[in-house]
C-alpha cells in the first residue's frame, strides 16, 4: 500500500502513477465506478454523495443552531468552523465529479510525453514526480484525519459531541445512548466530508508538479540542443521541432487543468480567511486544552487546504523562467538560419509563463495565500481590539 510513496513497488515509474493515490481514493467516495458491481456501486455513490455532500451544510448547521442555547461559546465556534468550511464542500465536489473524465484525459497526453525521454536522469526526475504526487495525497489524508482524532478524543475528554450535527427527534443531552448515537453519527460524517476534502485539495497540487516536472524535463532537453556532435544541423532541428510540439501538449494540459482547478481554489479562498479567522478566537479565547489542540490542528489543515498548490504554483512560474533560460544555454551559434529562425520563435512563445487564476481573478500563488492568513490575523486583531470576545466569554 504504502509502496508507492517510498518509490518501490515497480521498476519502470511515469508521471501518471503519481496520481494512482487520487483515483483509488475516488473509488470510495463514489466517483470512480468500477468495471463490475455498477449498480450497487451507484447506490453506495448516492448515498454517500447525499449526505457526505450535498446534505452536509444542512446537518452541519441545523444542530448548532437548534441547540446554540444549550452549547458553551467554544462549542458553538468549534461548530461555526468546521460548517464554514462544509459549505464549500458541495460546489468543489460537484465541479470535481463533472471533470473527472477530462483528468482522465490528462493521463494518456502525459505518458506520451514521459515516451521522449529516454535518459537516467529524466527516468528520475519522472519516478520523484510519481512519488511525489501520491506523497502529497497521503500527507494531506494523514493531516485531516488527525483532526478528527482530535477533535473526537477532545470531544469525548470535555463530555459533549464533537460537531452536534442535525439527527431528527436526537437530543444528545437527554441521554448516554443519545450522547453516543450524536458521537457516532458525527465521526462518520465527519470521516466522509475529510475524505472529500483530501481530493478536492490535493489534486490542484498533484496536477500542477505533474505540470512542472513536464516543464522542468523540457527545459533539460532544450538546454542540452546542439551539443550532440553526431547529430547533423537537420537532426537539431527536428529535435528542436519537437521541443515546441511538447510545450504545445503542455500548454494544453495546463488549460484543462486550471478550467478545473480555478473553480475550486476559488471557492477556498473565499471561506479560508473566515476560518482562520474564527479559528483562532476559538483557540486564543474560549477553547479548553484539548479543543485548543483540536483547533490548532484544524487550523494547520485550512492553511494545507491552499499552501501546496500555491506553492507548486508559484514554482511553476520559476520553472518556466528555467526554460527561456535553456534556449539561451543551447548551442544556437554552431546552426543554421533556419534553426535560429525556430528558436526565435520558440523563444518568443515561451515568454508567457503559465500562471494559474482562481476564475481568472485571482492569481493562484503563495502571496495569495499570504494574504488570505494575513487577512485572517487582521479579523482576529480586530475583534479582540473591541473586546467582543472577553464580551461573549463573560
Amino acid at each position: 500500500m504504502f509502496d508507492l510513496i517510498k518509490g518501490r513497488g515497480r521498476t519502470v515509474f511515469a508521471s501518471r502513477d503519481a496520481v494512482i493515490y487520487l483515483f483509488n481514493s475516488f473509488r470510495y467516495i463514489g466517483f470512480n465506478p468500477p468495471a463490475t458491481y455498477r449498480v450497487p456501486y451507484f447506490m453506495y455513490s448516492a448515498i454517500i454523495t447525499f449526505f457526505a455532500v450535498l446534505f452536509s451544510p444542512v446537518i452541519f448547521n441545523v444542530g448548532w443552531l437548534r441547540d446554540r442555547n444549550k452549547l458553551s461559546v467554544m462549542e458553538i465556534l468549534t461548530c461555526v468552523q468546521a460548517s464554514l468550511n462544509v459549505m464549500a464542500v458541495p460546489l468543489k465536489c460537484i465541479t470535481l465529479a463533472m471533470a473527472h473524465k477530462r483528468l482522465r484525459g490528462i493521463e494518456p497526453m502525459v505518458t506520451e510525453l514521459d515516451e521522449r525521454y529516454t535518459t537516467a536522469e529524466d527516468k528520475a526526475k519522472i519516478k520523484q514526480c510519481a512519488v511525489t504526487g501520491n506523497r502529497l495525497v497521503f500527507g494531506f489524508a494523514v493531516s485531516y484525519f488527525l483532526y478528527e482524532t482530535l477533535t473526537v478524543v477532545s470531544a469525548l475528554v470535555g463530555g459533549h459531541a464533537p460537531l452536534s450535527l442535525w439527527i431528527p427527534n436526537v437530543d444528545w443531552h437527554r441521554s448516554t445512548w443519545e450522547y453516543w448515537l450524536q458521537v457516532s453519527f458525527d465521526s462518520a460524517v465527519l470521516f466522509f466530508l475529510l475524505y472529500h476534502q483530501v481530493l478536492n485539495d490535493s489534486y490542484p497540487a498533484v496536477y500542477i508538479y505533474i505540470i512542472r516536472t513536464q516543464v522542468q524535463l523540457l527545459a533539460s532537453r532544450v538546454e542540452k540542443l546542439g551539443y550532440d556532435e553526431q547529430k547533423s544541423v537537420d537532426e537539431n532541428y527536428q529535435e528542436l521541432l519537437e521541443c515546441i510540439v511538447i510545450h504545445q501538449k503542455i500548454l494544453k494540459i495546463v488549460s484543462i487543468v486550471e478550467s478545473v482547478v480555478s473553480i475550486t481554489v476559488f471557492t477556498q479562498f473565499l471561506v479560508a480567511a473566515l476560518i482562520l479567522g474564527v479559528t483562532m478566537i476559538n483557540i486564543f479565547i474560549f477553547a479548553d486544552l484539548t479543543t485548543k489542540i483540536a483547533s490548532s490542528t484544524y487550523f494547520f489543515c485550512v492553511l494545507l487546504q491552499t499552501s501546496p498548490t500555491c506553492y507548486h504554483a508559484s514554482y511553476l512560474l520559476a520553472d518556466c523562467d528555467e526554460l527561456r533560460i535553456a534556449i539561451f544555454h543551447c548551442n544556437w551559434i554552431a546552426q543554421n538560419k533556419r534553426f535560429n529562425n525556430l528558436l526565435i520563435y520558440f523563444l518568443h512563445r515561451s515568454q508567457d509563463s503559465i500562471p494559474f487564476f482562481a476564475l481568472k481573478l485571482v492569481p493562484i500563488n503563495l502571496a495569495t495565500n499570504l494574504s488570505i492568513a494575513k487577512f485572517s490575523f487582521t479579523l482576529f486583531t480586530f475583534i479582540q481590539e473591541m473586546g467582543l470576545g472577553e464580551n461573549l466569554k463573560g
